[in-house]
């Protein structure tokens, strides 16, 4: 369930209340709704809240002391890039990509491929598991999740992984949930190349502007926004409770 408050939208998932800043906001308004994310986390020991702010706010001092009161954790701080989607580049012709709904690879399968991804990566690392992640997709995408769950193979051997998707609410934005590579596939240049079909993807799904984060400290991603033509336009910081 997506709901839209002054200058935050409210994804509300199975097991995640998602707060994120979408414009110029102040404390008052964000007290409201970690007020509400801690009745919803109150009824289930399950639930846990993520907060997205933009560290440049004029506000952002305040909106940091009031999520440190609530006892929430800094996660990490990234940069949000955006791209107004045209002439995107295709896969070269080594390469394919096959989606859980395509009936040629399975959830298990997929999972092995996004936990393998995961292992080492420049981004520190989620506490949660990436079956509950998993469970988040399905949440925010509904019948169409297999479909964006898809794998990257480079002369029939997985070398990656993505789930670019729609954002619900937000008409004709795209974004991708999560892209990796293997370990053995990386050093080789193929982040820029899968990004890139990635974008292609979500261009083929209607979206015609795409935004996507990364870690202020993971450099080589940054490299592959900017290789395929992404801009930096703001720095944000994400918040976790109740993990």
């Amino acid at each position: 369930m997506v709901e839209t408050a002054a200058h935050f939208q409210v994804t509300r998932f199975s097991n995640q209340v998602d707060i994120e800043q979408t414009g110029s906001a102040t404390a008052d308004r964000l007290y409201n709704l970690l007020e509400h994310a801690e009745s919803v986390m109150g009824k289930s020991s399950s639930v846990h809240t993520r907060v997205t702010v933009c560290t440049e706010d004029e506000n952002y001092d305040a909106l940091h002391s009031l999520l440190s009161d609530y006892r929430y954790d800094l996660f990490a701080r990234k940069y949000l890039y955006r791209k107004q989607l045209a002439e995107e580049q295709p896969l070269p012709f080594n390469y394919r990509w096959q989606a859980i709904g395509m009936g040629g690879t399975d959830e298990k399968r997929f999972l092995e491929i996004w936990q393998s991804s995961m292992e080492q990566s420049a981004n520190r690392a989620s506490a949660r598991s990436i079956e509950n992640q998993l469970d988040d997709v399905k949440a925010l995408l509904g019948e169409e999740w297999q479909n964006s769950c898809r794998i990257f193979y480079q002369d029939n051997i997985p070398i990656a992984m993505t789930i670019p998707h729609l954002e619900p609410g937000k008409n004709g934005e795209g974004r991708i949930y999560y892209i990796g590579t293997v370990p053995a596939a990386r050093g080789k240049g193929l982040g820029q190349i899968i990004h890139a079909a990635s974008l292609m993807m979500l261009k083929e799904m209607g979206a015609v502007i795409y935004e996507g984060s990364t870690h202020a400290d993971n450099l080589p991603m940054q490299r592959v926004f900017e290789k395929n033509g992404c801009k930096v336009i703001r720095k944000i910081a994400t918040y976790y409770k109740g993990l």
